[in-house]
């Protein structure tokens, strides 16, 4: 591993990719982006998204044409949890020195405690927790994935939203300012919303989360999903302190998980904090531990 000359730390989800490349001291130089990389949309799609965010960050350093065999990455990937996945994504390095592949939710723990140990609550498209402890043991609460899981994320919200426009359209409910949002996203009528379902996967049905922010001050409906969704995450930080009650957690996730902070419970709010950073500099970390 003597040829290695740059680190790299990947954050890879399901709306997107974001890189970072360091110097062997493990300082970034610079970030760029590329679509997503979630595991479960793809083996192959994830590698070209990775390495085309890759490519353009070392287009931004002058470099057209990195060397691979000069990089170690380290990855951290939504859908890693299942092995066969991460088996197949390890085996199709495109030619790295060497890579580390874990969860997005790790990268985003190294991140949010900056390699110490703690806890954290990831609230984006999908949400998961999890913890670092002292004595090595890592927990993993949720993340079971869409659309069984993802409490209180942005698909939690969306699959919410969409069974609320099902009500409307066949009278359960009443149309409010919230439901006609809705109806412009989805189509108003029932032809348009079967369309709409039949394309939506974890993603599609995220997008509907920001109406249900929008309305959640004014509609009794939006605001009632919001409420729910502040005490899934609840769940989560108390499971992960189920047998460590000091232990530190992060919210974490930008734009939705600042939303959803006004709807979590006041008491367990007040004992977590914010990140520190975010997941693609705990993936950094993550491959730059490697070199110590």
């Amino acid at each position: 591993m003597s040829n290695i000359q740059y680190l790299i730390g990947v954050d890879g989800g399901g709306t997107g990719t974001r890189i970072c490349i360091a110097g062997l001291d493990g300082v970034e130089k610079l970030r760029a982006e590329a679509g997503p990389s979630a595991l479960g949309q793809g083996i192959d799609k994830a590698w070209t998204n990775i390495t085309q965010a890759i490519n353009e960050g070392f287009k931004a350093l002058g470099i057209n044409e990195p060397d691979f065999s000069q990089c170690a990455v380290g990855f951290g990937l939504s859908g890693v949890t299942v092995k066969a996945w991460a088996d197949e994504f390890t085996a199709k390095n495109p030619g790295f020195a060497k890579i580390v592949v874990e969860t997005d939710g790790y990268s985003t723990l190294l991140g949010a405690h900056n390699g110490q140990h703690g806890g954290i609550i990831a609230i984006g498209t999908g949400s998961i927790g999890e913890a670092w402890l002292a004595d090595g043991a890592r927990l993993e609460v949720g993340g079971w994935g869409f659309p069984t899981s993802d409490e209180g994320s942005g698909a939690y919200l969306g699959l919410k939203a969409i069974n609320h426009v099902q009500r409307i359209m066949d009278g359960r409910r009443p149309v409010t300012a919230f439901g006609e949002k809705l109806l412009s996203i989805t189509g108003d009528t029932r032809e348009k919303v079967f369309e709409w379902m039949g394309k939506m996967k974890q993603s599609e049905c995220a997008t509907l989360s920001p109406a249900v922010v929008q309305f959640g001050e004014t509609d009794e409906y939006a605001k009632a999903f919001l409420l729910d969704a502040g005490r899934e995450v609840e769940n989560i930080g108390l499971a992960l302190r189920a047998s460590t009650p000091d232990l530190p957690i992060a919210i974490c996730g930008g734009g939705l998980s600042e939303a959803l902070r006004p709807y979590m419970p006041a008491e367990f709010l007040a004992s977590t904090t914010r990140a520190q950073k975010d997941s693609c500099a705990g993936a950094l970390i993550l491959i730059a531990r490697e070199f110590k």
